[in-house]
């Protein structure tokens, strides 16, 4: 491969990959007086600010600059800038008698997509080496960014990317995250670009990827000790630690048959590796919150190893039922962290007010072409598909359903449309709620308690007088925003960066418009999801599924009233906290510094003001935990308190 095609390879995102932003930045403004001095197919010589960037063959990775900097440094970037706009020297004629021999594994003259999927299977196993069951595996996990001449591929955990450049042999990927993992990383990027690209893994990968089959009697107390470790490993100095431990559990084939379980390692894993680089994003109360809830779930697990609510398995029984008519709302498309991945229809039955859900989902590694936006254009009920059917009202005429009210999605169940939902009685209806105190006590009654509080997110309609402008949260890395009810009472929304583009317009609608929420409980606190807008337009509604397409511009009547509104609301303030809420979170952070420091006596006050409050369960936590500081029992105390942040969060309103 040549030098020349290898730097036309790397756009600016692969420097970014290279490097970072910032330092990609520099480069830039200092391209204009780089001097090129010598370029051809072997190699590069660059003058930048007064240094000499040496680029050999293999490309940036194994450059050198006289600066005295570390590492890839912005001089050797703006090398490669300066050499994409440069000409090559003509190539030197080559001794026949011995000919340039190609690295096996490196695709030549071609995308970087291409060549992964070109690559001989063996020669990725060889690369992976012993990490390549365990990255048949993480595979699952994968999200893909397309470009032109590279891809890049993320994973949460580890909190990591890679990025393929064309021309270039998987050794060279361009990889951020732990360093230990690398070999992991990279080889379960090839094989997530090798599965969606529909290329057939070879016997030895279906060997490695496991098949879900009940949890090994020796995995759980495994997982516990982990889980009991991972205190003093994490607020002691070893997070490292618990990050490779938690991730190996996630990745393993004895744990695959627990989704719930395996989110919760993969989420573990990720918070750990963010205490161990001082993350702001760590927390180290809401970490033990969350240890606590795996823990607990861990050991439920043990008690009812084939409960589907705490293993996260969806194994219904579906038998005919009567007919009815529901009105098709929107679908929702969702992941989970061990890498299964889905699209959710939600329906409503007008007269009973109750819900149902249609659901095509694949397992992690199952299935490697499927993905929630090919899903929603597919078939349903021989009706139409999960994209025509959302605004319309259908009838059933011998639906196939489960005891909770999920709809098979096979052939079983025909449906008819009966036409689009009427705006007038749509919005009417006593079903789509306008008091948030009455969204609060729906929320109560159909979320669950304990470890299965919140286990399926819940659908609701609301219509909202006003949605607040979007704040951005640094901690969260989520966009909130404050939605009204008549009351001016608050309920906020909730959405990550990347689904910013399609709600950019969704305040502009309201009043006026219904809004299909979907919310969960998450690291104690109830979030809310935007699901799907409907508009009314005459007689008709437009609906629009904010997961696949953006919100249409409001009009200039909706946007004025909330702007009014928005004026008004300057001068009402927020609601007071919970105390109660206020001092679980204060018994985390204590708790958390208890893990780091023994402090007797602070647990001793902590369980004199919880007698106080009436929280006696917390109060007999803290006072055996202060008599015998051990893991269990900081993890019990733990739990007391993530459930009072969780009941609360279902009683508190703005």
């Amino acid at each position: 491969m040549s030098l020349s095609a290898l730097v036309a390879s790397f756009d600016d995102e692969a420097l970014v990959a290279l490097a970072n932003k910032g330092l990609l930045r520099r480069a830039k403004k200092a391209e204009s007086a780089a001097r090129v001095h010598h370029f051809n197919d072997e190699s590069a010589k660059v003058e930048v600010d007064g240094f000499q960037v040496d680029i050999p063959a293999t490309g940036p990775q194994s450059a050198t600059c006289t600066c005295p900097a570390p590492g890839m440094c912005s001089h050797i970037l703006t090398a490669m800038l300066a050499l994409r706009g440069a000409n090559p020297e003509p190539p030197q004629p080559q001794n026949a008698a011995s000919p340039k021999k190609a690295t096996p594994e490196t695709p030549t003259d071609t995308g970087a997509i291409a060549g992964l999927v070109a690559m001989d299977a063996q020669l990725l196993e060889k690369f992976a080496g012993a990490d390549f069951a365990p990255a048949s595996t993480l595979a699952a996990t994968a999200e893909i960014v397309d470009r032109a001449e590279a891809a890049q591929v993320r994973f949460a955990s580890p909190e990591s990317s890679v990025t393929f450049v064309a021309n270039q042999p998987l050794s060279a990927a361009l990889y951020k995250g732990p360093s230990t993992r690398k070999r992991l990383v990279v080889a379960a990027a090839a094989l997530a670009i090798r599965d969606r690209e529909g290329v057939a893994r070879s016997q030895a990968t279906l060997t490695a990827t496991p098949t879900p089959a009940s949890l090994a009697t020796d995995t759980l107390p495994a997982i516990a000790q982990a889980l009991e470790a991972a205190i003093t490993q994490v607020f002691l100095g070893s997070a490292a630690l618990t990050q490779e431990r938690l991730l190996d559990l996630a990745i393993s084939a004895k744990v695959q048959s627990a989704p719930r379980l395996t989110g919760h390692l993969h989420s573990l894993s990720t918070q750990a590796g963010w205490a161990e680089v001082g993350d702001i994003r760590f927390d180290g109360g809401q970490f033990l919150a969350a240890l606590a809830q795996a823990y607990a779930l861990v050991k439920a697990l043990g008690q009812s190893p084939d409960a589907p609510d705490l293993l996260g398995i969806a194994r219904r029984s579906y038998d005919p039922s009567p007919a009815v008519t529901l009105w098709g709302l929107g679908a929702n498309a969702w992941a989970t962290p061990g890498g299964a991945r889905g699209l959710t229809f939600y329906l409503l039955n007008p007269e009973t007010g109750a819900w149902h859900s249609a659901t095509s989902a694949r397992a992690a590694g199952m299935d490697a072409t499927f993905t929630p936006a090919r899903a929603y254009d597919s078939p349903l009920w021989g009706a139409g598909s999960f994209s025509t059917l959302s605004g319309t009202a259908l009838s059933l005429d011998a639906p196939h359903m489960d005891k909770s009210g999920q709809l098979s999605v096979s052939a079983k169940t025909v449906a008819q449309v009966n036409g689009p939902l009427q705006a007038r009685a749509f919005l009417d209806s006593p079903v789509i709620l306008d008091d948030w105190a009455a969204l609060v006590a729906t929320m109560q009654e159909r979320m669950g308690h304990g470890l299965r509080r919140g286990a399926v997110p819940l659908p609701n309609l609301i219509k909202p007088t006003a949605i607040d402008p979007p704040q951005f949260d640094d901690i969260s890395q989520r966009y909130l925003w404050q939605v009204r009810d008549a009351a001016g009472r608050a309920l906020p929304l909730s959405a990550r960066p990347k689904d910013m583009a399609h709600l950019q317009s969704l305040p502009s609608h309201f009043p006026g418009s219904a809004l299909l929420i979907l919310s969960s409980m998450s690291e104690d606190a109830l979030h809310h999801k935007a699901i799907t807008l409907f508009v009314p337009k005459g007689d008709t509604l437009i609906t629009t599924n904010l997961d696949f397409h953006p919100a249409p511009e409001g009009n200039l009547l909706a946007r004025a009233k909330g702007g009014l509104r928005k004026g008004l609301r300057r001068w009402q303030g927020r609601g007071q906290s919970n105390p109660h809420l206020s001092f679980a979170a204060q018994t985390l952070t204590a708790l958390a510094e208890q893990s780091r420091h023994a402090q007797p006596k602070a647990l001793a006050r902590l369980a004199d003001q919880a007698e106080a409050r009436q929280l006696l369960l917390l109060a007999g936590r803290l006072r055996l935990l202060q008599d015998h500081p051990c893991p269990a029992n900081v993890l019990a105390a733990a739990y007391v308190c993530r459930e009072l942040t969780a009941i609360e969060a279902l009683n508190t309103l703005d």
